[in-house]
């Protein structure tokens, strides 16, 4: 999984400034990428199977309430980066930002992907988000 999350990760380039490579590779990026599924998927869960299954809320079935958990991850996940970035004290640069913002275009990718997945389980919004 290193392996994978390092490649996921490095698409945006090499982390900044080099010295703390070592810390992204080995620690923060299999750390975002396990924690970015995790939320991912709960998200997924939570409007498929909670919401939309178990509570019954036919009123909270719309691409736009999709649209709104999808935006919530993507939120998350920006800002699971900030916070593992500092928890590791790496260095402040501007890379920080780059790979908050690619960690928040990930856990889009993998919000639809588990959308996709899942929606089927759903009573109330099993064509969500279409």
């Amino acid at each position: 999984m290193k392996a994978l999350f390092r490649f996921l990760y490095e698409l945006i380039g090499a982390p900044q400034p080099p010295a703390d490579t070592p810390v992204y590779r080995d620690v923060i990026f299999p750390n975002l990428g396990l924690l970015n599924l995790g939320v991912s998927l709960g998200l997924v869960v939570m409007f498929y199977l909670l919401i939309n299954r178990a509570m019954g809320v036919a009123t909270f079935n719309k691409g736009r309430h999709w649209a709104i958990f999808l935006g919530l991850n993507a939120l998350i996940s920006f800002f699971v980066t900030i916070w593992q970035t500092n928890a590791q004290q790496v260095t402040d640069h501007s890379y920080i930002y780059w790979l908050a913002t690619w960690n928040a275009i990930l856990g889009m990718f993998w919000f639809f992907l588990f959308s996709m997945l899942l929606k089927r389980a759903s009573t109330n919004a099993s064509t969500t988000p279409f």
